[in-house]
């Protein structure tokens, strides 16, 4: 009976010093986690510095992204500004081009209808209207060798000029158109030339000045 008192003795005796040291070893790596948590990467500062230096690092970063963010923005409206005064300009300058341009235009298009007026007016002065009539003065004449020629200008000014062939000789006759009517008395010959040379007289055009 002692013999097994001492033997179940014996075995709680190893059942208390494996309990103890389980316990012991539990405890030691608590210690351990508990030191690895109050150092940091350095193993020179606590838990908390390793925070607060985070947290103030983190806080530096969001303002450099706070200032470049508004330093963005910034660039991004005097840009805008700056290519809408651009566009502006360019805008100005094609708009005062284009009223220099249509102005010398005017001017140019005043010019040539000055000028077209002017040789309008040089040519209505010319003897530009002609015309000619042929016939046999006499009668044992043939081949209308005789002529009455108008020569007048638009405002039925100018001159006939009638060439009278006979068998031996020829005879020429001018006479002065005013106006369309003879200034001494016209045949009948010379008298439809002048109307057939007005009747070639071109319409008048009328060139309007640009405004």
């Amino acid at each position: 009976m002692t013999t097994y008192a001492a033997v179940f003795a014996l075995a709680l005796g190893y059942l208390a010093l494996v309990g103890a040291y389980c316990a012991l070893r539990s405890l030691y790596r608590l210690r351990r986690a508990a030191a690895v948590l109050s150092r940091g990467a350095t193993s020179k500062e606590s838990l908390l510095e390793a925070v607060e230096r985070h947290i103030a690092t983190t806080e530096a970063l969001a303002a450099q992204v706070q200032a470049m963010q508004t330093q963005l923005e910034t660039t991004q409206a005097a840009t805008t500004q700056e290519l809408r005064a651009q566009v502006e300009a360019m805008r100005s300058q094609v708009e005062e081009t284009q009223n220099r341009t249509v102005g010398e235009v005017a001017s140019e298009h005043t010019q040539i209808a000055e000028t077209i007026s002017g040789f309008g007016s040089t040519l209505a002065r010319s003897l530009r209207n002609v015309a000619l009539v042929r016939f046999d003065a006499f009668d044992d004449m043939s081949g209308r060798m005789s002529f009455s020629l108008a020569l007048l200008d638009d405002s039925g000014d100018g001159v006939t000029l009638t060439s009278i062939a006979g068998r031996t000789d020829s005879r020429l006759y001018a006479k002065g158109v005013s106006q369309g009517s003879g200034e001494h008395d016209l045949s009948p010959e010379e008298a439809q030339a002048v109307d057939a040379a007005l009747s070639r007289r071109p319409k008048r055009r009328e060139y309007r000045k640009a405004s």
